[in-house]
């Protein structure tokens, strides 16, 4: 073990505990369709910090690493280098690869690990400009927690994994607040990629600083490590806009953790309490038999094995057919639930199992933010797709968002 520490030593190049600055501003936000509130409440000790202005649109798209033999092992990897690509994280590469296959990209930023590297490899495949090896990229560092096996952190660090745990916002470890200095790493991520030439961004790097860099981009403070789910090979994209002023929304969200494998696991015997949110926004110009022909089949599918335990719709007319026919095929009984937003409704997907909830992208917008527990003030665009899946997790610990407006399934 003294050798995977040292290895880490030398390869994050440790210095003495960072200080920061406490009065970060959040990140300011533009010009949209539907604003999702984003202002957070969290302490000024975890606030996220202002991203640079772009001079024209940039569309950037973050992609976590295919699994390594560290993540199929149980250890804890943070930013050692000592992992590589399972044959299944090579797959996961390669199906991310086709995921994007056609899709322009002006400039490739990745972690310098070897597990991220590759899947950067993997995915950049033939296109002509050289991948940036970018060391901000790295995962984050876990000092002495590193190299070893979840339980052999359990079992050597007693309180100090459990507030690893409890409490990461505020964990600390080797005199580092290693979920601190991340946050104010991702900001600084953002810089060295927003300023870059090209309008069409990939990122490779890993869970955590791609998580600090969602939550930052929302305006977003470390207490929400561990709540933007960042799943391997998950697809994250943002659109940066030019600044327009105070009111205006400049960040738009257009999908959070695309995976290569449907976010669905299955809930029939109503292991996960989770809220499915599916976009009921009828398209303009769309014949709306067609679209909810097209919907509903593709839904049903992925529904099936769900367990859905009820369907709630918002009170537009699309989203309430939506919801009869689904219901309808799925044989779920409890279907006539009008949701309006309220504070009973929304406790009202927190039930044991799956409920289902279809509406319209503003309605979807408020559930998130709801989730998330913030409000009011500065926010950020949702680009929702019609039959797009915004899944919710709810535990005991918190509240997690597993993906927004994901759409393989369509």
């Amino acid at each position: 073990m003294a050798a995977v520490v040292n290895d880490f030593r030398a390869r994050t190049r440790c210095g003495p505990p960072t200080s920061f600055d406490l009065r970060s501003t959040v990140v300011r936000t533009g010009p949209a369709r539907v604003p999702l509130n984003l202002d957070s409440t969290c302490s000024a000790a975890s606030a996220s910090k202002r991203l640079p202005d772009v001079g024209s649109t940039k569309r950037v798209t973050l992609v976590r690493h295919g699994q390594s033999t560290w993540n199929k092992e149980g250890r804890i990897q943070g930013s050692s280098d000592l992992s590589v690509l399972t044959q299944k994280g090579e797959s996961q590469a390669e199906i991310t690869r086709e995921m994007l296959q056609g899709k322009h990209f002006d400039i490739g930023f990745r972690s310098p690990l070897a597990r991220a590297s590759r899947t950067a490899e993997v995915i950049w495949d033939s296109r002509d400009s050289k991948l940036i090896d970018l060391w901000e990229l790295r995962e984050i560092d876990l000092y002495s927690f590193q190299g070893l096996l979840k339980e052999e952190g359990k079992a050597k660090y007693g309180d100090k994994y459990a507030a690893w745990k409890a409490d990461p916002a505020n964990f600390e470890i080797d005199g580092h607040f290693p979920v601190r200095e991340l946050w104010e790493r991702g900001a600084e991520c953002w810089k060295s990629i927003l300023d870059a030439d090209g309008q069409d961004v990939l990122v490779v790097a890993h869970n955590a600083v791609n998580q600090s860099m969602v939550a930052n981009a929302l305006g977003l403070g470390s207490e929400y490590f561990r709540r933007l789910s960042q799943s391997n090979c998950g697809l994250t994209t943002f659109v940066f806009n030019p600044y327009q002023g105070e009111e205006a929304h400049s960040v738009i969200l257009e999908r959070l953790n695309q995976t290569p494998a449907l976010p669905l696991k299955g809930n029939a015997d109503m292991t996960y309490n989770r809220a499915l949110l599916i976009c009921s926004s009828l398209p303009k110009d769309e014949d709306e038999a067609e679209e909810r022909t097209k919907v509903v089949e593709s839904l049903a599918k992925v529904l099936m094995e769900e367990g859905i335990k009820s369907i709630w719709h918002d009170s537009a007319a699309f989203s309430s057919s939506l919801a009869y026919e689904i219901a309808n095929l799925l044989k779920v009984k409890d279907f006539d639930n009008v949701f309006d937003s309220t504070d009973a409704n929304m406790r009202s997907l927190r039930g044991a199992g799956t409920t289902v909830l279809l509406a319209e992208e503003s309605v979807i917008a408020s559930c998130v933010a709801h989730a998330l527990q913030v409000d009011g003030g500065l926010g950020v665009t949702l680009t929702l797709s019609t039959g797009g899946m915004t899944l919710i997790d709810f535990s005991d610990q918190n509240v997690s968002i597993a993906c927004i407006n994901y759409t393989a399934h369509l």
